[in-house]
């Protein structure tokens, strides 16, 4: 049988928060599925397109906090959830993992 990933990086499983934002402004949160560093899959509530922009910020506890842009390359529904695909087009790491948290002075 024949594999139908034509994924360009191994996707390993998440269970994340994803933040969705549009304008600067938070839009949905969403739960990745999983994650590699060229691409996402999640759900969400919202309602997006193929081809749609994407711009997201996830806390991965082996990557730190990042901050995505990108496009959606797949939709479906699926039990009841809307389920989307993102190829990243930058990533940008806000805060590396293990970082240590100053105090507001």
């Amino acid at each position: 049988m024949r594999n139908k990933d034509h994924r360009r990086a191994k996707r390993d499983p998440h269970d994340s928060a994803i933040e969705l934002f549009k304008a600067g402004k938070l839009i949905a949160v969403g739960r990745l599925v999983d994650f590699s560093m060229s691409g996402a899959s999640f759900r969400a509530e919202l309602l997006l397109a193929v081809g749609d922009p994407v711009r997201a910020r996830l806390r991965l506890l082996e990557k730190g906090t990042l901050d995505i842009s990108g496009r959606v390359v797949w939709s479906c529904k699926k039990n009841g959830a809307n389920l989307y695909g993102v190829r990243f087009d930058s990533i940008e790491t806000v805060f590396p993992t293990g970082e240590l948290k100053r105090p507001l002075i």
